[in-house]
């Protein structure tokens, strides 16, 4: 007996006090997402992901749930699960025995699963049409390769052991991070019932199917896609609404004629809301609101933080969304007939992603700075928890306390950021920190939970993570003042003047002061060494380090050449002075890099010249080449979080200032 009081009281003394939080407790963290409510309002569908340790790889399951949040249970294993209008069953993707992406139903009530479509090529997208009658579903339409050269002496009927064709690349964009090489094509539209049968093909070639595929009503889909297929521009900046009448397969744009749109939500009475910006020339910018009733389209907002989410309707008066705004994700709407904009909470500082609505009662996620996302409804002006999936795991840990700063750079510029504190923190005594520098560069740092950074507020550091001006949430003219100029003497100063403003507490131990970054912030690491002394170590991840190579690697040439205001071979100047490279002449702190092996977002060279320029010129460096893993380091393979973590606080135990 004495043995087991022993034992409970050993276990409420850690739910008590707390433990510091331990990198083996990533194992247990599940990722929670994706909320829909069904049209009668009862049932939630949502996506749960958790480790599979054994496979190091991540599971992703459909769960059911009561509108309240009781009765979670496993529903089906698969994707992108939308209700059928009358509730009753569920449509969602799944790979079939042939590895290709099909239609599946399940039947709420029966519990039965059945394969509606045998596509031999992968389904993508769908959406119900409004009396659940019909389904529409896009899927990859190859463009004929017409340039093949024939290999004399081929005997009809033998087999041969031939290398395989070579891919002629005829595009700008021809791979893409994460898949690799692309066939080159667009992706069309089909109809199938939704009991199944043969499918028709509802599009044809010259329109690129994009996504938000919607029915405006039985027979017209209102869907984003591209019919200017110009490639030597970003595929993201050629999106524009379309409706398409299923029966005469007539396409008709209902977007402005210049500019990008995209997002298209149709109302229950006609009406289509839908985001864009009426130019194509821009680094970033906050999309606007805009209404199509048929007759005319109405911009419904301006100067917004940042670009919404997706758009709903509340009612045929009231759209909303959630928006990025000064370090929250905040959710808004906007009247249609005012475009009066108010919040459903009002000051909220915390994390609210919107995915449903029924009635009032709005659903998403909601994420705090020492909670990673959960189920949540927003109704009466407040967030109502649904679930609790990572509270056990979590609850036994003793987290630092997140903390918001709001400073100026020496220009003036007014900047946002947070530092987390170690358990226990005592403002008397001194400790390292790490600066986390964000990518993009076009995304905003927040105060939510972030197992990497609290790990290492748990292990002593304070962790510095700001949002420099380039970052979205604060505006378009904020976002977009790094055009041209990135990475530059702006956004330099103000991650500068973000440590300065910590250092100036007296709790910092400026021997020990790190930085770090991947993508966007790997290139701002290896810029901040390149100009500042004062960290004892950096770590460089995933990083562009040589704008003129980096245009030719990438997977997004077009993006890269946009950010700058002449092509290299007009005038290099610009191209070498925001390479950081070139400044591997005033480096002296010692710098880790690390890339994934598959990547070709930053591809792999980037790192390597870099890692080679640091060794010729006699600074302390190492190279680590994640396997498995595309643009990130930790992203795919959950070991490899281990590793990003390891390789990290290894390094900077390494060096103290001298």
């Amino acid at each position: 007996m004495k043995k087991y009081l022993s034992l409970i009281i050993l276990i409420l003394a850690t739910y008590i006090y707390g433990i510091n939080l331990e990198p083996e407790g990533y194992w247990d963290i599940q990722n929670i997402s994706n909320p829909k409510v069904s049209p009668n309002g009862e049932k939630v569908l949502f996506t749960k992901r958790y480790i599979d340790k054994i496979n190091d790889s991540f599971i992703t399951e459909i769960w059911l749930m009561d509108v309240d949040g009781d009765n979670k249970r496993l529903f089906t294993d698969g994707s992108n699960a939308k209700w059928s209008p009358d509730g009753e069953k569920v449509a969602f993707t799944k790979t079939d025995e042939n590895d290709k992406s099909q239609l599946f139903l399940k039947f709420l009530v029966s519990d039965v699963e059945t394969k509606i479509t045998n596509s031999d090529k992968a389904i993508k997208d769908f959406a119900w049409s409004k009396k659940g009658k019909f389904i529409a579903y896009s899927a990859f339409n190859e463009y004929e390769d017409d340039w093949v050269v024939e290999i004399p002496g081929e005997i009809e009927g033998e087999d041969y052991n031939w290398t395989k064709d070579p891919t002629v690349v005829t595009t700008m964009h021809w791979r893409a991070d994460g898949s690799g090489e692309q066939e080159s094509g667009e992706n069309h539209l089909y109809l199938v019932s939704s009991e199944g049968g043969a499918a028709a093909k509802i599009s044809s070639w010259g329109l690129d199917y994009q996504g938000s595929l919607d029915w405006l009503d039985d027979n017209t889909l209102v869907l984003q896609g591209n019919d200017n297929l110009n490639d030597l521009q970003s595929p993201w900046k050629q999106t524009a609404i379309f409706t398409l009448e299923v029966d005469s397969k007539e396409i008709t744009k209902i977007s402005p004629k210049s500019g990008v749109y995209n997002s298209p939500k149709p109302s229950s009475d006609g009406k289509i809301a839908f985001l864009g910006h009426p130019s194509k020339d821009y680094s970033y910018v906050a999309f606007d609101v805009y209404l199509s009733d048929g007759k005319q389209i109405k911009k419904l907002t301006k100067d917004l933080s940042a670009t919404p989410r997706e758009l709903f309707w509340l009612n045929e008066e009231e759209l909303a969304f959630s928006i990025d705004d000064h370090g929250a994700s905040k959710v808004q709407s906007v009247n249609i007939s005012s475009g009066v904009l108010s919040e459903k909470i009002a000051n909220f500082k915390e994390q609210f992603y919107l995915s449903s609505v029924h009635n009032d009662f709005l659903f998403g996620t909601y994420a705090n700075a020492k909670r990673p996302s959960e189920l949540a409804v927003i109704k009466n002006n407040k967030v109502e928890k649904l679930s609790s999936f990572n509270e056990v795991a979590l609850g036994q840990y003793e987290l630092g306390n997140t903390i918001e700063i709001n400073y100026k750079a020496p220009d003036g510029m007014d900047v946002q950021g947070w530092y987390i504190t170690p358990p226990k923190f005592d403002k008397s005594k001194k400790y390292p920190l790490i600066l986390v520098i964000h990518g993009g560069p076009h995304s905003m740092y927040r105060n939510q939970f972030n197992y990497l950074w609290h790990q290492f507020a748990s292990d002593g550091y304070v962790v510095l993570y700001t949002n420099p001006r380039g970052s979205t949430g604060y505006g378009s003219e904020f976002a977009n003042i790094i055009d041209n100029d990135y990475p530059g003497k702006g956004d330099l100063s103000d991650l500068l003047a973000g440590v300065d403003h910590v250092t100036d507490k007296g709790f910092i131990d400026e021997n020990r002061m790190y930085v770090q970054g991947c993508s966007g912030g790997g290139v701002l690491t290896a810029w901040v060494i390149g100009h500042d002394d004062r960290f004892a170590a950096a770590a460089s991840l995933c990083p562009v380090t040589n704008w003129i190579s980096m245009v030719g690697t990438t997977d997004i040439p077009a993006w890269t050449f946009k950010w700058f205001d002449v092509p290299f071979w007009e005038d290099p100047t610009n191209w070498l002075d925001r390479s950081p490279i070139m400044r591997t002449g005033y480096i002296k702190t010692p710098t880790l890099f690390m890339t994934g092996v598959l990547d070709i977002r930053t591809p792999m060279p980037q790192t390597e010249e870099m890692y080679v320029a640091l060794k010729e010129a006699g600074v302390d460096t190492v190279l680590v080449r994640m396997n498995g893993e595309w643009h990130g380091t930790g992203r795919r393979k959950p070991t490899n979080w281990f590793r990003t973590y390891g390789y990290l606080s290894e390094w900077y135990e390494r060096y103290p200032k001298q």
